[in-house]
Formats: C-alpha cells, sequence, structure tokens
C-alpha cells in the first residue's frame, strides 16, 4: 500500500526575503528610467511653451512692425499718468493676444491709463504657458504688504527676455551698467538708452524692429529660462517676486553678460541677473526666428554675450 505525503507549498521566510529583495532591486532600477521619462516629458513640454512665445513674439513683430518691449521700470502699477508707457507692463502681456489671452490683456488698460483694481486682478493671474514644468507650476505668491503689492497675488514665471552687456569683460562680468543704465526707478526719457537686445527698455530705447537684427535671425536669442533659487521655487525673491506682469526688471529680463548655471540654494551675488533652469546641463531658450535650443551651462561667456546682442557684429558657432 502506497502512502502520499502532502507537499508544503507556502513560501519559506528566506523565500519570501529574496522575493522582496529582488521586487526592490527591480524598482530600484526602474525608477531613475521613470524620473528620466517624466523629466523628458517635462522638458518637452518646457520646449515648447518657449515655441509658443517665440511664435507669438513674432506675430506681435508682424502686427505691429516691431518687438515687444520689456517695460520702463520694476513693480508695474496702475502707471504714471504723466508719462506714456510709466511703470508700463513689460512683454508677457504685450504679447498676450498672440498666445490666445486678449481677454486677460484687456481687462486692465496699463501703459499710464490703468485702474489699480484691474491691474491686480491682471498680476494674481498664473499663466500656465509661461511656467516650466521641470520647475514648478501656477505659482501665486501672496505678501500682506510689500512695496510691490502682491497682497492679492503675483503670479511667477519661468522665462525671461534676453538683454546683453554692451561692451563686456568676460574676466569681470557685471550688469553695471547695462542691464539698468543708470536708472531703475524714476522718471526716464525717451531714446535715452540703448539696449541691443531684441526686446528693449520700453521708452527709454527705441523699439527693435527686423531690420536691427543685423547677426542674422537664428543666431540671436530673444528669451530663455531665468535661473532662481530652488529652495524659493514657492515664495519668490527679489529677482522673481512681481512675475510675468512686471515691467523692466529680472522677472522677466535677464542678462547675457553673466554665465548662465543651473538652479541652485545658494545666490552668488548676481543670480537674479542670470539664464539658468532646473535641467541637468542647459537651459532652453528661443532665438529670433522662432528655433527652440539648449544652451549648455559652461557655454563660453562672449559667445554667449553675443547671441543676446542684436548688432555685435561677433561670429557665432551654433552648437
Amino acid at each position: 500500500m502506497k502512502t502520499h505525503s502532502k507537499r508544503n507549498t507556502a513560501f519559506t521566510l528566506v523565500e519570501l526575503l529574496v522575493v522582496i529583495a529582488i521586487i526592490g532591486l527591480l524598482v530600484a532600477l526602474l525608477l531613475p528610467a521613470v524620473n528620466a521619462a517624466r523629466e523628458a516629458a517635462r522638458r518637452t513640454q518646457c520646449m515648447n511653451n518657449l515655441k509658443q512665445i517665440g511664435i507669438a513674439i513674432l506675430n506681435y513683430e508682424t502686427a505691429m512692425g516691431e518687438f515687444p518691449t520689456g517695460g520702463t521700470e520694476p513693480w508695474h502699477d496702475q502707471g504714471d499718468t504723466n508719462t506714456i508707457y510709466g511703470k508700463g507692463y513689460g512683454w508677457m502681456v504685450q504679447i498676450l493676444p498672440y498666445v490666445e489671452d486678449t481677454a486677460l490683456r484687456d481687462v486692465s488698460k496699463g501703459y499710464g491709463q490703468g485702474d489699480r483694481a484691474l491691474d491686480l486682478r491682471v498680476r494674481q493671474t498664473p499663466i500656465s504657458l509661461y511656467f516650466c514644468p521641470s520647475r514648478r507650476q501656477g505659482i501665486v505668491r501672496v505678501v500682506p504688504s510689500s512695496a510691490e503689492d502682491c497682497s492679492q497675488g503675483c503670479a511667477l514665471n519661468d522665462y525671461a527676455g534676453s538683454t546683453p552687456a554692451n561692451t563686456l569683460n568676460p574676466t569681470r562680468p557685471t550688469h553695471e551698467p547695462w542691464f539698468w543704465q543708470g536708472t531703475s526707478h524714476g522718471t526716464l526719457r525717451p531714446g535715452s538708452m540703448k539696449y541691443y537686445g531684441v526686446i528693449t527698455r520700453t521708452y527709454s530705447s527705441d523699439p527693435c524692429k527686423g531690420k536691427d537684427i543685423k547677426d542674422g535671425t537664428s543666431k540671436t536669442m530673444m528669451a530663455g529660462e531665468k535661473r532662481v533659487l530652488i529652495n524659493r521655487y514657492d515664495i519668490g525673491d527679489w529677482h522673481d517676486d512681481i512675475g510675468w506682469t512686471d515691467g523692466w526688471d529680472p522677472d522677466i529680463m535677464r542678462y547675457t553678460g553673466y554665465p548662465p548655471a543651473k538652479d541652485d540654494i545658494t545666490d552668488p551675488g548676481y543670480l537674479g541677473y542670470q539664464f539658468g533652469s532646473a535641467h541637468a546641463s542647459f537651459l532652453l531658450s528661443v532665438f529670433a526666428d522662432g528655433h527652440v535650443q539648449p544652451i549648455n551651462y559652461d557655454i563660453d561667456l562672449v559667445t554667449f554675450n553675443a547671441m543676446g546682442d542684436r548688432q555685435d557684429g561677433l561670429t557665432i558657432e551654433m552648437p
């Protein structure tokens, strides 16, 4: 007579630990790939944002006969009634009709005729196109009491127009005098300053026209990602406080006279004027012909500044 013993089919503790270890190893191997895929998707969206911004700028230029301008000075409010464009909105507001947001642009008259309550409504409205998803999305900074008035909220942004050093000293880069040219706040005289980017300073410098881009539209940078502090993504900073409705200020304008760099947690003292991004090795930028391309952080500073200058005559070998 044969007897049959019942086989134990349960996992032993050792087998269970081995399975858990294998699963953990697979997760560890797959997680970087998943994160890389997510970042690639975010980066693609960031590129698309800049592409749409570039198209909007070029459509504005076609309609108006000149490129949008960067506003007169920081902290846009309802405007100075004695000076047309006094504290005027910058280029990110001006191109709203070309990013399918005419209604928002029309909420505030701006340009010396504005209504403060309406202006504050505009200021608190985030524009998804103006954020890079690798960094943040839809951030609105609220400060109960401040000189620039974000009491009802200031929607931030991740892109900025480009302005160069008119004369660059690559061994001792500085934003003085070329970013402000002696005037940050105060009355500006028409044509009193020379800005050689595609986006110039409103009222004080003539708007750029297509014929003014003497170095070639494919070699002249219009805008790109701006550098900000990682630990202030959600709360803003002195150069990232008003956001996309600002005037001539590092919120919406950055400087090619400094080298670009990745976002960091420390400020070397000029971070607020730099281009940069949350991407590992490059920032994304849009040029005056509308094409978008990455710019490596290790780019030669003379070359980078020449990209921001529309008429310096320097030869640029595009990467």
